[in-house]
C-alpha cells in the first residue's frame, strides 16, 4: 500500500503547477520530456496543454509521437487521425500513421498513405521508405527492396534507409549484406543506437551471445539511460539460466530508472521462470502500467495461465491480438488456454486463424492433432501429427522425436522402435500411442496398429479417445461393425465425449443411412449445444433429403452462434434458394459484429453482383480493398466485366501494375481480365510477367498452366504444373493442377493417386474430395468411398452445386437411387446450363424408371453443347427410344 502512495503522490507532484502554466510553456516542457526519452512524462504534458486548448494541434502530434514511442500505437493511430482531420495539408503526419499501420500489421494501410504522401511529393526519400516498409510489413520483401534501394538512390547517405534494407536483406537470410549496411551507420554516426541494436539482435539470432553483450555494452556506454539493452543483456542472462544474475540486474535497473518499465518486466520474467508466477504477476503489471509491451502481456498470460487463472490469462493473450492480429504466440497460447477449458472448437478455430498465416507452422499443426484428438477424430489428428514432425521432428519427446526423425529417412525398423520405445516410457500418453498405431497402418500392419490401441483400453472414460482412433482402422479395413461397436462402447464409457457422435454420423452418412446419421449429430448437440460442425452435418443431410424448412433452421442456429463461417453458410444457402435479400440481410448483421472481416464484405458484394446492384457491389468491393488490395481490385474487375466495361476493367488492373510494378500480383489481375476477354496471348504474357516478377509465385504458375490447358495445349500446361510441384512440393492447388490435368488427358488412374495424396496430407481441400468421389463412383475406385468422399465435400460447401451433383451421382452408384434422384434435380436447377448435371439427372431417372423424364434430360444435355458425358449420353438415349 506504502508503495502504491509513493507513485501516486510521485506523478501529481509531477503535475501539481500544470494548472498555472501555459499551454505553450507545457508543450516546451513535453517536448523536453520526449527528447530526454521521458515519453510517459512527456504524455502527461501534452494531455494538460490539450486541456487547455483542444484544437492545439502541435501539442495532440506531439501527443500521438509519444504514444508511438511508448507503444501504445492504437491510442497514436486515434491522436495521429484528429491531427489530420484538424490539418488536412500536415503531410508528415500522412508518414507518421503510416508508420504506426507498419508497426501493427496494417501494411496495406500503411502503403495507402505512402502513396497519398508520394502524390504530394513524387520522388520524396520519406514516402519511397514508408512504401518499402509497407511492403516488407506484408512480407513483401522484392517489392519492399525495390522501393528502398530507390529511397537510397535518391540520398545514399541516409542512415534510416539502410536499416530498414538491413532488416529485409536479414528477414531474407542475407545476413552479411545486412551487417554490411548497419556497419555503414555505426561508422558515420556519433550515437548508432538503433543500428547497435540491430547488429546485437543479428548477433544474438547467429547463437554469438557474447558479441551481442558486447554491442549491447556499447549501447551503454554511449547512452547510460538506454534501459532497453540492460533489458535484452537480462535476457540472454536468463536463457544461458544465471537467473541470479538477472535478477540482480532488475532490481538495479528498478533503482536507477523507477519510472520505466523494462526493469519490472526483466524482474517478472526472472519471476516466471523461477515458477513463482504470483511474483511474476506483481512486477509485469506494474511494468505495462510503465510502458506497455507485447512481451509483457504475453507472459503475464503465461503466469496466469500456469496459476490456473484461464480467464484472466485469456484477457491479457487477447490484448495482444487486439493490436497485432497476426501475433502467432498470443494466437497459440488463446488455443492451449482454450484446450485446457475444454472449449475444443473455440480452440480449433484459434489454431485455423494461426495456420492462415503460416501453414509450415509446426507447433500449430500439433497442437491442432491435440485438439482433433480431444475430440476423437483419429484420421484428422493423425494428419496434423504426421505434418508437424514432418516439418520439425524436433517437436515432440525424445523417443517420439528419433522415431519420427528415422521414419522420415527411410530407416523403418529404428523409427518403429523409437515410437514403440516412446509408449513403453509414457504408456498413458496419447500422441505417442496414436502414431504408434498410424505408423503400423500406413505399414499395411493392421493387426499391430490394432493392438497397439487394444493395450492402452483401461476400461474406463479415458478409452474414448483409443476406441475412436480403433473404430478407424475397423472402418478402413471393411470391420464396418465391429467400427460401429467401438464408437458404441466408446459412447458409453464417456457420454461427453462429442467425436464418437461425430464419426458415428460421418460413417451413418458416408453409407447414405441419414436418419441414423442425423440422429447421432442430434445427440452430439445435446453434449455441445450450439456446435457448428454438428449443425453444419445437420443441415447438409436435411438438405440432401430435401427437408429444406429442417436444414434453414440448422443454419440458423449455427449463425446465432455468431462464427464467420456460419453467417456465410446462411448466406449461401438463402441464396440458392432465391431469397437473396434475407442472405444480404444476414451478411449485414454479420459486419456489425466484424466490420473488417474481409470474407464477409467480399459476400455482400457477390450477393450485390448477382443481384445486379453493381454499384452498390463496388462500394462493398473498395472496403475489401482497403483489407486487401489486389482481392479488391480483383473483385472489382469482375464487377466491371459483368457490366460489360472491359476498358474500366483493363484500367482497373493497370492501378496494380503501376503502383507496384516489381509485384507480380497487377499483371496476374491483368492476366485474368484479358483471359475473360478472350485474348488469350495477350492474358500468357501477363502471367508470364508474373512469374518473371517473382518466380517463387506459385499463383502465378497456376494460372499460366490453366491459361495454355484454355488454349489445349497439354504439354505446356504439365510442364509449367511441374515447375510449380518442384518449387512448392507440399501446394495442395499444385497438386491438384496436376491431378487435374491427369483426369482431362485420361489417365485416371495417376489422376486417381494424386487426389488421394492431396486428401491424405489436406483433409479439407474440397475440390481433391470432389473429385476423387466422382472418379470412385466411376468405377475407378470403392463405390462405398466415393460417397464417402462426396458428403465430406458437400459438408466443406454445401452451395457447390458441382458437389451436390457428385454426391448425387455417388448416390446412384450406390443404388439409393429416390435420393439422388432428389440431389440431381437440385443440381439441375442451380446448374441448368451443364450439360454433364443434365445427363446424371437422365440417368439418375433412368434408374427410377421414369424413362420421360430420362429422355428429356439426356436431350437438354445434348442441346447444350459437346461435354465430357456427350457420348454416353447419346448411347443412352438411343437405347431408350428402341
Amino acid at each position: 500500500m506504502k508503495k502504491l502512495l509513493c507513485l501516486v503522490l510521485a506523478a501529481w507532484l509531477a503535475c501539481a503547477g500544470c494548472g498555472s502554466k501555459s499551454k505553450e510553456s507545457l508543450y516546451e516542457e513535453g517536448v523536453k520530456q520526449l527528447k530526454a526519452s521521458n515519453p510517459a512524462s512527456a504524455v502527461v504534458y501534452f494531455k494538460n496543454a490539450l486541456e487547455k486548448d483542444s484544437n492545439y494541434s502541435d501539442a495532440r502530434y506531439q501527443l500521438a509521437k509519444a504514444y508511438a514511442e511508448l507503444g501504445k500505437y492504437e491510442q497514436a493511430e486515434k491522436e495521429f487521425t484528429k491531427v489530420l482531420k484538424q490539418e488536412p495539408s500536415r503531410d508528415e503526419c500522412l508518414l507518421d500513421l503510416a508508420k504506426i499501420y507498419n508497426a501493427t500489421d496494417k501494411g496495406t494501410q500503411g502503403f495507402a498513405l505512402g502513396e497519398q504522401y508520394l502524390a504530394k511529393h513524387p520522388g520524396a526519400v520519406e514516402g519511397l521508405e514508408v512504401l518499402g516498409i509497407s511492403c516488407a510489413a506484408q512480407k513483401k520483401y522484392g517489392e519492399s527492396l525495390n522501393y528502398l534501394n530507390q529511397a537510397l538512390k535518391a540520398q545514399p547517405t541516409r542512415s534510416s534507409t539502410k536499416m530498414e534494407l538491413a532488416a529485409v536483406l536479414s528477414a531474407t537470410g542475407q545476413v552479411d549484406q545486412a551487417r554490411g549496411y548497419l556497419n555503414e551507420v555505426v561508422q558515420n554516426e556519433a550515437k548508432p543506437l538503433k543500428a547497435l541494436y540491430m547488429l546485437a539482435a543479428l548477433e544474438k539470432t547467429a547463437g554469438k551471445t557474447d558479441q551481442a553483450v558486447t554491442l549491447y555494452t556499447k549501447i551503454l556506454q554511449l547512452d547510460p539511460n538506454q534501459t532497453q539493452a540492460q533489458y535484452k543483456v537480462g535476457l540472454i542472462l536468463i536463457e544461458k539460466g544465471e537467473l541470479a544474475k538477472a535478477a540482480a540486474r532488475a532490481e538495479e535497473m528498478i533503482k536507477s530508472h523507477p519510472k520505466k518499465g523494462e526493469g519490472y518486466r526483466l524482474k517478472g520474467l526472472v519471476s516466471y521462470f523461477s515458477r513463482n508466477y504470483g511474483e511474476a504477476i506483481t512486477a509485469l503489471q506494474q511494468s505495462v502500467k510503465l510502458a506497455p509491451t507485447l512481451d509483457a502481456y504475453q507472459y503475464l498470460g503465461l503466469s496466469y495461465y500456469n496459476k490456473g487463472e484461464l480467464e484472466t490469462a485469456l484477457s491479457q493473450f487477447r490484448i495482444i491480438l487486439d493490436r497485432v492480429p497476426t501475433s502467432r504466440a498470443a494466437r497459440l497460447m488463446v488455443a492451449q488456454t482454450l484446450l485446457t477449458q475444454k472449449r475444443t472448437d473455440d480452440a480449433i478455430a484459434e489454431i485455423k486463424k494461426a495456420l492462415a498465416v503460416d501453414d509450415n507452422d509446426a507447433g500449430a499443426h500439433n497442437l491442432l492433432a491435440s485438439a482433433y484428438l480431444a475430440q476423437g477424430l483419429f484420421d484428422d489428428g493423425m494428419r496434423e501429427l504426421n505434418r508437424a514432425t514432418q516439418i520439425d521432428p524436433k517437436l515432440v519427446s525424445a523417443h517420439l522425436k528419433k522415431g519420427a526423425l528415422y521414419l522420415s529417412k527411410g530407416r523403418s525398423a529404428e523409427g518403429e522402435s523409437e515410437l514403440a520405445a516412446a509408449v513403453q516410457v509414457a504408456p498413458n500418453v496419447l500422441n505417442s500411442r496414436l502414431l504408434l498405431a498410424s505408423y503400423y497402418q500406413r505399414q499395411g500392419n493392421s493387426a499391430k496398429a490394432v493392438a497397439t490401441l487394444n493395450a492402452g483400453l483401461k476400461g474406463g472414460k479415458d478409452d474414448a479417445p483409443l476406441l475412436n482412433a480403433l473404430a478407424a482402422l475397423q472402418f478402413a479395413s471393411g470391420k464396418k461393425n465391429e467400427g460401429v461397436q467401438s464408437l458404441e462402447k466408446a459412447k458409453r464409457l464417456d457420454p461427453a465425449f462429442v467425436g464418437s457422435y461425430q464419426n458415428l454420423a460421418g460413417f451413418y452418412a458416408a453409407s447414405g443411412d441419414y436418419p441414423k446419421a442425423i440422429a447421432e449429430f442430434s445427440a452430439q448437440l445435446k453434449q455441445t449445444p450450439g456446435n457448428v460442425r454438428a449443425l453444419f452435418g445437420l443441415a447438409a443431410l436435411s438438405e440432401l433429403s430435401g427437408k429444406d424448412a429442417d436444414a434453414l433452421g440448422f443454419y440458423q442456429q449455427a449463425a446465432q452462434t455468431k462464427a464467420p463461417e456460419a453467417q456465410l453458410a446462411l448466406a449461401s444457402y438463402l441464396q440458392k434458394k432465391g431469397k437473396p435479400d434475407q442472405a444480404l440481410e444476414g451478411i449485414e448483421q454479420a459486419l456489425k459484429l466484424d466490420p473488417r472481416s474481409l470474407a464477409l464484405w467480399e459476400a455482400k458484394g457477390r450477393l450485390l453482383l448477382a443481384q445486379k446492384e453493381y454499384r452498390k457491389a463496388l462500394k462493398a468491393f473498395d472496403e475489401v480493398e482497403a483489407l486487401n488490395e489486389a482481392q479488391g481490385i480483383g473483385l472489382k474487375i469482375a464487377a466491371y466485366l459483368a457490366m460489360h466495361e472491359g476498358p474500366k476493367a483493363i484500367e482497373q488492373a493497370g492501378r496494380l501494375v503501376s503502383r507496384r510494378p516489381s509485384s507480380p500480383d497487377g499483371y496476374l489481375v491483368l492476366a485474368s481480365v484479358y483471359q475473360r476477354l478472350k485474348d488469350l496471348p495477350m492474358a500468357i504474357g501477363e502471367a508470364n510477367k508474373a512469374i518473371k516478377a517473382d518466380p517463387q509465385h506459385v499463383e502465378a504458375r497456376l494460372a499460366l498452366g490453366g491459361l495454355y490447358l484454355e488454349q489445349k495445349d497439354m504439354a505446356k500446361a504439365q510442364a509449367v504444373y511441374q515447375e510449380a510441384l518442384k518449387l512448392h512440393p507440399d501446394s495442395a492447388p499444385v497438386q491438384f493442377a496436376l491431378g487435374s490435368l491427369c483426369d482431362l488427358t485420361g489417365k485416371k488412374e495417376e489422376a486417381l493417386r494424386r487426389y488421394r495424396s492431396i486428401v491424405a496430407q489436406h483433409e479439407n481441400f474440397a475440390p481433391a474430395l470432389n473429385n476423387l468421389a466422382y472418379l470412385c463412383a466411376d468405377g475407378y475406385g470403392n463405390k462405398e468411398d466415393a460417397l464417402r468422399y462426396a458428403i465430406s465435400a458437400f459438408r466443406l460447401q454445401p452451395g457447390n452445386a458441382g458437389v451436390m451433383d457428385t454426391v448425387g451421382y455417388a448416390l446412384l452408384r450406390n443404388g439409393k437411387t429416390a435420393e439422388a434422384v432428389k440431389v440431381m434435380e437440385r443440381a439441375a436447377q442451380l446448374l441448368p446450363q451443364d450439360p454433364s448435371v443434365q445427363y446424371h439427372l437422365g440417368l439418375a431417372y433412368h434408374q427410377a424408371g421414369d424413362r420421360g423424364k430420362a429422355q428429356q434430360a439426356l436431350q437438354k444435355s445434348l442441346s447444350l453443347g459437346e461435354g465430357p458425358d456427350s457420348k454416353a449420353t447419346r448411347q443412352l438415349l438411343a437405347q431408350l427410344k428402341k
